[in-house]
């Protein structure tokens, strides 16, 4: 019997030279979709990336409950994992952090008051020409808040679905049917890349309450508030609970290579603040493609494939399953964040220091540059 932990091996083996591929070089412009069914078909990019990441998490409550007693509840349970493309988890999730930190009245109000102060067309011209321009106002660092405990809370709930499939994948060892080798393989495979560049799933909860206006909620006092930590569970959907316990009293900061995410989070949320972002979808659309997660999303579906390649029993494809199309996916969400002091200043900068929000001439110096 084979041990599992050969397959995460063999994987990043076959992986190494495609991730130093992709991180030699200068990085590129945020990409256009790849597959246009994950670009905005009404007009609306926001609700429609929105709608696809609900999607996405209403079957990652359908696998915290999915029997897997047989090989077709497997492949039901494979099918489901990989029938999100990476445009429209990456996307997805940028336009749920958005709206969830268009939250946030002091961001709201901050964004505002620079709009006042300077005025409306030139405080959206320099959050577009910077994207990092809109976290320095003030109240900045309250929607970071409201964004990182989001992320988390969302990559701890996909955790728990991932550690699920890990553990089902030793304990299946032991039935017949999943300890039989997997036949047709590669043909399995080629369906698991169809379904990661098909159309979007279509998402399984209330479509009302997936869009957010500004400031129309509280996850800072709700759990299944916009933004909460439950949220998800909350909006129904296929699937049962996947309980997210409170978080550690940590102080999250941004992890610098992943914070561009944030920027164009906030940068979408200011541009609703000011009534802006239906005005503009070309422009919101082009902040939901941002490079570093999508590329994540991508890795984690390569190294699904490579796993399943060095596959030969079904019990694998399940522990490949939990590790990649799961787990991994999840890590992409999660490493937003880096946990910081649990108590003290300075809370939401960047781990490597970046300046501080709220500085009127910061501010300026981004609208003049």
């Amino acid at each position: 019997m084979r041990s599992l932990a050969i397959l995460t091996t063999t994987a990043a083996i076959a992986l190494f030279g495609v991730a130093n591929a992709q991180n030699s070089g200068a990085p590129d412009a945020a990409p256009q979709p790849t597959n246009p069914d994950a670009a905005s078909a009404s007009g609306a990019p926001l609700q429609d990336a929105v709608q696809a990441y609900a999607a996405y998490q209403a079957d990652i409550g359908a696998l915290r409950s999915i029997s897997v007693n047989n090989a077709d509840q497997l492949e039901s349970a494979l099918d489901t994992s990989t029938r999100h493309n990476r445009d429209a988890i990456s996307r997805g999730w940028i336009a749920y952090g958005a709206m969830t930190a268009a939250q946030s009245p002091a961001f709201n109000e901050g964004v505002r008051e620079a709009a006042a102060y300077y005025g409306r067309d030139a405080v959206i011209r320099g959050m577009l020409i910077d994207t990092g321009w809109a976290r320095m106002l003030r109240g900045g660092d309250d929607a970071t808040k409201l964004v990182l405990e989001s992320s988390t809370a969302d990559a701890a709930r996909i955790g728990v679905v991932a550690n699920r499939f890990q553990e089902l994948a030793y304990s299946l060892q032991r039935q017949r049917w999943a300890n039989a080798v997997a036949p047709r393989q590669a043909e399995r495979i080629q369906r698991m890349r169809a379904n990661g560049v098909g159309r979007p799933h279509p998402a399984g909860a209330d479509a009302g309450r997936l869009v957010a206006r500004p400031m129309q909620h509280t996850p800072w006092t709700d759990p299944t508030a916009y933004g909460g930590r439950r949220f998800w569970d909350s909006v129904g959907g296929a699937g049962g609970a996947v309980e997210v316990s409170a978080p550690v009293s940590y102080t999250w900061r941004i992890k610098p290579e992943r914070g561009e995410a944030v920027n164009r989070m906030t940068t979408i949320a200011a541009l609703q603040a000011l009534n802006a972002a239906e005005d503009r979808p070309s422009d919101v659309d082009r902040l939901l493609n941002e490079q570093r997660t999508r590329d994540c999303v991508e890795m984690a579906q390569l190294q699904l494939y490579q796993c399943m390649s060095a596959a030969r029993f079904r019990y694998e494809n399940a522990f490949c399953l939990g590790s990649h199309a799961i787990a991994q996916v999840g890590q992409c969400i999660n490493d937003v964040a880096t946990p910081g002091p649990a108590q003290g200043a300075q809370p939401l900068s960047d781990a490597a220091g970046a300046p501080r929000p709220g500085t009127a001439e910061a501010a300026l110096a981004a609208i003049q540059r």
